[in-house]
Order: structure tokens, then sequence, then C-alpha cells
């Protein structure tokens, strides 16, 4: 297979994973409570697998769906801690000021 045909499989991979692992509301609700694999949870594992088949990628591809899943992945979550922290600091001050826990 021709190198522009595999830029075009790993990009269509990519655009999946983005798409499949898009940050919304429920995402800032979840609790980290699902079992990990190596920082991932297992259901993200499982999308990468099916993505593996599904593209046909052989083990350097996937090495580079993977890194890119791990870098994605963990960005959305320190956003998420963020959020969760300043919501945090939002909520303590407003309750401060109207002197009742919101």
């Amino acid at each position: 297979m021709d190198v522009q045909t595999r830029k075009s499989i790993l990009w269509d991979a990519f655009e999946e994973l983005k798409n499949k692992w898009s940050v919304d509301e429920r995402f800032l609700e979840q609790k980290e409570e699902e079992p990990t694999i190596d920082g991932l949870p297992e259901s993200r594992v499982n999308d990468l697998m099916e993505i593996r088949e599904k593209y046909q990628l052989d083990d350097l591809e996937f090495l580079f769906i993977v890194g890119t899943a791990v870098g994605l992945y963990q960005g959305q979550k320190h956003i998420k801690d963020l959020l969760q922290k300043k919501m945090s600091t939002i909520n303590e001050f407003v309750s401060s000021l109207i002197g009742r826990e919101l």
C-alpha cells in the first residue's frame, strides 16, 4: 500500500477516535471508577482495539494511534480536573456571599 493511502487511513482512524472520545457534559460528570490499563479506562482500550481491527493497522500505525489517544485522554482529564476545581472555588465563593451551601 502506498504512503498516501496509509496516511489517509491513519487520519480516518484518528478522526473516528476523536469523535468517539469527544468531551461533553456527561464526561465532566463521570466518576473515574472504571478499571484502567496503563492509564486508560478499559472501555477506551477496547475502542482502540476495535479501531485497530477496523482499519487493519500494523504495529507502528497502532502505536501512533495509541500515543495520540493517550494524549487526547490525558488532556481531557486535565481539563476536567481544572473545571471541577474552578467550579468548586466558584461554589465556595458564592456560598460565602449568600451565607448558605449551594
